[in-house]
């Protein structure tokens, strides 16, 4: 049976994520997982695109829609199809579709020469709302950070609540949400979300560390107060952080001790005896005695006690082996806001670092 340090030490310990996963640009979603779309060597892709670019500069944009249409079908990794796919869509008042196709361009080249042009026009093109949207997740995100790191809970866990309504597919939402309910002692809520968190987890090593932070939710856990003072009734203590066969030996230890406290012990002698006229007269005496009082009643008290401490203990084992979250020092400061980009799970993500 491992050890209590043992236990301790085996238990994760979680910080708050500090990098939130966005689309590539406000109004873009999340690329899908997976690799990502692979540029190909296709003649006839090289043919169709020539053919779009030609329709559009004689204005004939829906014909240079449907050639880029199929030039991306059959080489989807090129990013500079998907931005003359997006203007031909632009040029048609075709927004949905343009901003859709702008999108896939800063997946597919987030640093492209067309980037800054590419941001420019989604700004004109995402409706006002949605980049508001946007811009309120990475505040209530950095706001969470900092009520998290001043150990606010509560309010940090309301914070991370406007991030998930906000960005349900950004999983650092949940992550840190769950891991603010669980430093607030909500563990089944905070299981939820680890849950959630671990179905959208960016990497292996991620999906390990929070299946294991979810594995010491579910251990109980038990309130060494109540543990003390459901100990007053012998057993009943031990019931309640779960060593039933403990309580039983316990209620046992007390229940003998007591009965044999009050087991009385009978002795009968012969007193000799003479009346005022010379006769003998003996007669015997009959007395009662608790001998085994003392014994019986320390018995009793010691069974008592030490259930009492048993489950006093155990209640404390479970708390220590309970907390995953690394508690952030008074002196934690949060980090500037600093837009960056990476690939992650095959696909190229923009992330927002605080």
């Amino acid at each position: 049976m491992a050890t209590d340090a043992q236990a301790q030490s085996a238990s994760p310990r979680l910080s708050p994520k500090r990098t939130l996963t966005v689309g590539p640009a406000p109004g873009c979603a999340i690329p899908p997982s997976g690799p990502p779309a692979v540029r190909r060597d296709n003649a006839e892709a090289r043919r169709l695109a020539l053919a779009g670019q030609e329709a559009a500069l004689i204005g004939d944009q829906s014909a240079a829609r449907d050639a880029f249409v199929r030039a991306a079908t059959l080489n989807p990794g090129d990013e500079r199809i998907a931005y003359d796919l997006a203007r031909a869509h632009e040029e048609l008042s075709d927004s949905t579709r343009a901003i859709s196709e702008f999108c896939r361009y800063l997946t597919l080249s987030p640093g492209g020469r067309e980037a800054a042009d590419v941001r420019d026009r989604l700004l004109r093109l995402v409706p006002a709302l949605a980049q508001r949207r946007a811009a309120d997740v990475q505040v209530a995100f950095r706001l969470g950070l900092a009520l998290f790191d001043d150990a606010r809970y509560g309010a940090a866990t309301r914070a991370f609540d406007d991030v998930v309504r906000g960005a349900a597919e950004s999983p650092e939402g949940y992550f840190n949400r769950g891991l603010s309910r669980a430093a607030a002692g909500q563990r089944a809520v905070a299981l939820q979300d680890f849950e959630q968190y671990r179905v959208n987890a960016p990497t292996v090593d991620d999906r390990v560390e929070v299946g294991r932070a979810i594995e010491v939710l579910r251990r109980p856990v038990y309130s060494p107060g109540k543990a003390f003072v459901s100990s007053l009734l012998p057993g009943v203590g031990q019931f309640y952080t779960g060593h039933t066969a403990r309580g039983f030996l316990t209620l046992l230890g007390v229940g003998g001790g007591l009965a044999a406290a009050v087991v009385q012990k009978s002795t009968t002698e012969t007193i000799a005896y003479t009346d005022p006229n010379g006769v003998a007269a003996p007669y015997t005496r009959t007395t009662q005695e608790r001998a085994y009082f003392i014994p019986g009643v320390g018995a009793a008290a010691g069974f008592l006690v030490i259930g009492m401490i048993d489950a006093v203990v155990s209640a404390n084992r479970s708390q220590r082996g309970a907390d995953i979250v690394a508690r952030p020092t008074r002196a934690a400061t949060i980090m500037p806001l600093l837009p960056r980009s990476r690939n992650e799970r095959g696909g190229v993500m923009v992330a927002v670092r605080f």
